[in-house]
């Protein structure tokens, strides 16, 4: 496999339902984010320290949004497939 192949593919695996639905969750992850941002930044933390405590908050909040998100998929997948676990 070339260099050249071996990129196509890895670009080519972006093109999907999965990621479009990721990539959505992750730019409403940036808005919900913010007013934790901004009031940790108001009182005058570092941005190092602010941002760490954001995704961690983050991370509390989208954990199970994800969890749904690629079970959903993972259904999806296996129904196409004819899989019965």
């Amino acid at each position: 496999m070339t260099i050249i192949n071996a990129c196509w593919l890895f670009i080519k695996s972006y093109f999907s339902k999965l990621y479009a639905v990721y990539f959505i969750r992750w730019q409403i992850s940036t808005v919900v984010m913010m007013p934790f941002m901004y009031v940790l930044d108001s009182m005058g933390l570092p941005v190092i320290p602010n941002l760490i405590i954001a995704q961690t908050i983050g991370s509390i909040i989208f954990f199970r949004l994800d969890k749904l998100i690629f079970n959903f998929f993972d259904s999806i997948k296996k129904r196409k497939h004819g899989s019965t676990d």
